[in-house]
Parts: structure tokens; sequence; C-alpha cells
């Protein structure tokens, strides 16, 4: 993109049309144009919702280079009147890894009322890598008012975040009367920290899944392939082929995802 195009765009953001502002965000997001961030920034304290959100989103992409700028602007977002925007802006501060932000995501965490929010919440604290909200999650996790979507996120995290001396931990948490969602996301985040024997395990569930909880846990597998440089998932579980082909004959709306994983762990 031109000089020219890229500063239409930019008085396109200045104007006060919510429509031409949008589109000039998607644009400038598309073209990767990382210093339009500030003139983005300025569109977080727009009165119109959805411009906060957009706002959120693209800086989430393009605000990597300005960060000190960008991360306490999407902090005066954690509190917006939308639960949209509150989810956007978690979202992106865990994309631009603006670490200061983490206290204040726990407590979001625990305390919105937004169980979309609180998701959010759950699955960018394992971005962040500060190993300090491990409590915070685990009390989301055993939480059994909790939405099961944060307590999936929850667990995903706890295995990011964590190290193989949680493991007994963990193991414990299985023997308890958890969803199965949430028990395949523990059996995840195990194996992610050295309980290899547990992709045996979650391929065992995904060889019984109906359709929903199938995809739950194909994305559960794709996720682990795609952290490492050689998986060995399937060298870890000698079912997963047959299980994996099974699947796709079974439930055909699940695309081409099983032979993604299968290509991956042959890499």
């Amino acid at each position: 993109m031109n000089k020219q195009s890229i500063e239409l765009l930019l008085d396109d953001c200045d104007s006060d049309e919510p429509t031409r502002q949008a589109g000039a965000i998607l644009d400038l997001v598309d073209a990767q144009v990382y210093e339009a961030a500030p003139k983005i920034v300025r569109l977080l304290k727009s009165p119109d919702a959805a411009i906060r959100f957009t706002a959120a989103e693209a800086l989430g992409y393009l605000g990597s280079e300005e960060v000190e700028t960008v991360g306490p602007a999407l902090m005066d977002l954690l509190d917006d009147e939308e639960e949209l925007v509150r989810s956007e802006a978690v979202e992106a501060l865990g994309d631009i890894d603006y670490t200061p932000a983490v206290e204040s995501i726990e407590y979001l965490l625990r305390k919105d009322p937004s169980a979309l929010v609180r998701a959010s919440a759950a699955e960018t604290l394992g971005y962040l890598g500060k190993s300090q909200a491990i409590n915070t999650l685990e009390l989301s996790l055993l939480d059994t008012n909790e939405d099961e979507a944060v307590r999936c996120y929850a667990a995903n995290s706890i295995g990011l975040l964590g190290t193989p001396q949680l493991l007994p931990k963990l193991e414990e948490y299985l023997k308890l009367e958890l969803p199965l969602s949430v028990k395949a996301e523990l059996l995840g985040a195990r194996y992610w920290l050295g309980a290899k024997e547990d992709m045996a395990k979650l391929v065992n569930l995904l060889d019984k899944a109906d359709e929903d909880f199938a995809q739950h846990i194909l994305t559960i597998l794709t996720d682990l392939t795609e952290r490492e440089e050689e998986p060995t998932l399937a060298k870890d579980a000698p079912d997963l082929e047959r299980v994996l082909r099974a699947i796709a004959n079974r439930f055909p709306f699940t695309g081409n995802q099983p032979e993604k994983i299968l290509a991956l762990t042959d890499r």
C-alpha cells in the first residue's frame, strides 16, 4: 500500500463516521500498517461500541511496536460497559504480550459478570506467561458454578504456565466430578507438562466422543501439535491414526482437521 493510500485511511480514522472509521481500521490491519497504532488508540475512546471493539481488535495485530502506549490504553477498556469490548481488550492485551495487565485480568476472571469476558481472561492469562496466575486459574477450574468454557480455558492455561511439579495435583483434579470437556483439557495440560501417557487417554475419549465433543478434542490435539517442531502424539498414542480416520468418516463436518493433525505429527 502506497503512502497516499495510507494517509487517506488515517484521515478516515479521524472522521466522525463510524462506517468510514471501521473500514479504515480493517484496511490498515490487512496492510499491516503498524505506524497506524497511535491513531487507532484514539478510537478506543469512541462513543460507538463497535468502533471501540474494532480498534481494540486491530491493536492486537498492530500494537506490538507501541506496547507502552497501547497497553495502558487497552487496559482502560477493561471496565467498558460492553462485554464484547472488554473481551476484545483482554485478548488484545494478550496478543501484544502486555504483562502489566496480569493482575487486572485475574480480577476479571473471578469477578466479571460476563462468561465471555471470563473466558477471554482465562485464555489470555495462559498466553501472558506469568505463573502467578495459576492460583486464580485453579479457582475458576474448580468452581462448579463457573461456565464450562471458562473452566476449559483455565485448564489449558494452567498447562501453559505450569511445570511438571503440578502433575500430581492435576491428576487429583482428574478424579473429581468434572465435565468431560474440562477433563479433556486437563489431559492436554498434563500431556504438555510431560505426562505422555495421557495422550492415549485423550485419544480414547476421542474414540467414544459425539460430534461436538470430538470437535473439542480435535482442537486440543491441533493446538498441541502446533506448539512443537516435532510432535510425538502418534508415538505416544499408537491408536491415534486409526481413531482420527474413524472420526473423519463418522463426522464429515470435522473437515480436514483429522488429516491436518496426522500431517503435523508426521512432519
